[in-house]
């Protein structure tokens, strides 16, 4: 996501709102918190989220990321 935010233009500083989805919400915070706290932290983000379990996800992905961002 950081690379395509950076090549569009754009600075991951400037996401106003993230939206996660996952098909294991317990899953998620038992893997991917700490990596998804540090990338907040990195960036100074202070965005409003929404965290979505789902039947499933395109191919094999258990986790998408939709951003959204502003100059």
């Amino acid at each position: 996501m950081e690379e395509l935010i950076h090549s569009a233009g754009y600075d991951c500083a400037g996401i106003v709102r993230l939206n996660l989805y996952t098909t294991s919400v317990q899953e998620f915070f038992s893997t991917c918190t700490d990596v998804y706290k540090d990338f907040l932290q990195k960036y100074g983000i202070r965005q409003a989220t929404t965290l979505l379990e789902v039947k499933g996800l395109f191919a094999t992905l258990t986790v998408e990321l939709e951003a959204t961002v502003v100059k």
